[in-house]
C-alpha cells in the first residue's frame, strides 16, 4: 500500500466529494521505461534502481511518479544480509578512523576500507557494502516478467483509492449479494460493523420470515444489506491508524460484485467532511481473483458429495439470514424439501477458541428455525445445549448422518 504522503485526489469543496486519482490510457506508455528499468537491472542496489526509475518516468505526471516507484518497489524482490555483519564492520571502520581524525586525503580513506572480502572496486562499493543491511542498498533481485504497464496501472488505480481511505472517519457498504463475503473481509479487516437491511420482502412471505426470524439470501433480496462500519474512529478522537484497517478492508471487497461504498474523509481537523464513492462498476481491482467460493474443505466437500439435489431436497449455498440478537448469522447451507421444509445447516469447524465462543454465542440465540448444527466430536457435549440438532463428525461430515437429521424435520408433517 502506498503511504498517505504518496496519495493523489481531486476535491470539490462546493459539492463536498473527494475522488482518488486515477491513471488514463494515455499514461500508459509512459509507465513502460519504468518496467524496463526494474527488469533489466537485476543485482544493482535499491538506491540505484529507483533513482533510473525516476528518471524513466518523465513522462508523467511530477505527482504520480513517486507512488508509482513505490508499487513498482513492492512488486520487486529484494536481498540484504540477514546477520548483524554488516552493523559489526561499521562499528571496526568507525573506531578505526577515530584515531586518524580527520581523514582528510582518499588514500586514508581507502586504507580504512581494505578489509572487505571480496575487495570492493571502488569507495562507492565499499560504502555500499558497509550499509548492505540499509533498504537504500539492498539489491534488486527478481521483478515479474509478466507484470505490465496494465497491471500496474490496476495497483495505481487501487492503491490510491485505498490511500484515501486513511483518512476515512466512517465508511457505509450496500451490497446486493455476497453478503458472508463482505461479513468476513470486515472481521478480518478488526473492523467493528453493524448490519442492517435495505429493503424488506413484501407480502405474506415477508411476514412469515419474520416470525420465523430468517431473511432471504442476499441475491434475492430487493435492496440487499448494509453496512456501517465507523468503529473507533467515532470514539477513540478519529485515529488515523483505523483508516488503515479501511484500506485493507477494501483490497478485499473489490474482489465482489454488486456493491457501493461511500466514504466521509476528513483531510483536515475541523473541516467539514468530504464525501468520497466508489462502486464495484468503478472497476477497481480488475483481474483480482474471485474469493472462494467455500470457506473450507468441509462446505466443499459437503457440497461435492451431496448434489444440487438428493432425495427431494434441493441444496442452496448460504441462501438465509438468520437474525440472532444484535448481529446476523449466514448459515453455510439451506436444505429446501419439495414438500415446503426448510432446514439450515452450520459448520463449525476447527478454529481458535475465540471464533468458537463467538460462533456458538450466535447459534444459542437462533431460535424458531430448523438448523442442524455440525461439530468436531470434542464440541459435541458443548452444542447439545444449543437450540438446533447437533450432528458431531470425525474429520468430514457423512451423507448417511447428515441425510437422517434433514428427514427428522419431515416427520411431524407425515403425521398430520
Amino acid at each position: 500500500m502506498l503511504t498517505a504522503a504518496l496519495r493523489v485526489y481531486h476535491w470539490d469543496r462546493r459539492s463536498s466529494s473527494i475522488s482518488s486519482d486515477r491513471l488514463e490510457d494515455a499514461a500508459l506508455p509512459a509507465l513502460e521505461p519504468a518496467l524496463a528499468v526494474y527488469r533489466e537491472r537485476v543485482d544493482q542496489t535499491r538506491g540505484q534502481v529507483r533513482n533510473a526509475a525516476r528518471r524513466a518516468l518523465d513522462g508523467l505526471r511530477p505527482d504520480r511518479v513517486e507512488p508509482v516507484v513505490k508499487l513498482l518497489d513492492d512488486v520487486a524482490t529484494y536481498e540484504w544480509p540477514s546477520s548483524a555483519r554488516c552493523a559489526e564492520r561499521r562499528v571496526e571502520v568507525f573506531e578505526r578512523a577515530a584515531g586518524r581524525h580527520p581523514l582528510l586525503e582518499a588514500a586514508a580513506a581507502t586504507e580504512l576500507l581494505a578489509g572487505f572480502t571480496p575487495p570492493p572496486a571502488d569507495q562507492a562499493e565499499a560504502v555500499a557494502l558497509l550499509y548492505a543491511d540499509y533498504p537504500e542498498f539492498h539489491r534488486l533481485a527478481a521483478f515479474p516478467a509478466d507484470y505490465a504497464a496494465a497491471a500496474l496501472r490496476a495497483d495505481y488505480d487501487l492503491a490510491q483509492a485505498q490511500a484515501l481511505l486513511y483518512s476515512a472517519t466512517r465508511v457505509t457498504v450496500e451490497a446486493g449479494r455476497d453478503f458472508k463475503h463482505i461479513l468476513r473481509y470486515a472481521r478480518l479487516a478488526r473492523l467493528l460493523h453493524r448490519v442492517e437491511r435495505i429493503q424488506g420482502e413484501p407480502g405474506p412471505r415477508a411476514a412469515r420470515r419474520r416470525r420465523r426470524r430468517v431473511a432471504p439470501s442476499p441475491a434475492a433480496a430487493d435492496g440487499g444489506y448494509r453496512f456501517v462500519l465507523d468503529g473507533p474512529n467515532s470514539v477513540l478522537r478519529r485515529t488515523r491508524a483505523y483508516g488503515v484497517d479501511f484500506a485493507r478492508f477494501l483490497a478485499a471487497l473489490v474482489r465482489l460484485g454488486d456493491w457501493r461504498l461511500q466514504a466521509d474523509i476528513e483531510l483536515r481537523r475541523g473541516w467539514r467532511p468530504f464525501v468520497f464513492a466508489l462502486s464495484s462498476a468503478d472497476g477497481l481491482g480488475v483481474g483480482a481473483a474471485p474469493p472462494p467460493e467455500f470457506d473450507s474443505s468441509l462446505e466443499e466437500a459437503i457440497a461435492r458429495k451431496f448434489g444440487r439435489e438428493r432425495g427431494g431436497w434441493r441444496l442452496v449455498r448460504e441462501g438465509a439470514v438468520l437474525d440472532v440478537g444484535r448481529s446476523l448469522l449466514v448459515p453455510d447451507f439451506v436444505f429446501h424439501h419439495q414438500d415446503g421444509t426448510e432446514v439450515l445447516l452450520e459448520i463449525v469447524g476447527y478454529w481458535t477458541p475465540e471464533y468458537l465462543a463467538e460462533k456458538l454465542g450466535k447459534l444459542s440465540a437462533a431460535r424458531g428455525v430448523n438448523l442442524v448444527v455440525a461439530v468436531p466430536r470434542h464440541l459435541a457435549a458443548r452444542a447439545g445445549r444449543l437450540p438446533a440438532t447437533v450432528l458431531p463428525f470425525k474429520r468430514r461430515l457423512l451423507l448417511r448422518d447428515l441425510l437422517p437429521r434433514l428427514e427428522a424435520f419431515r416427520q411431524p408433517r407425515a403425521g398430520r
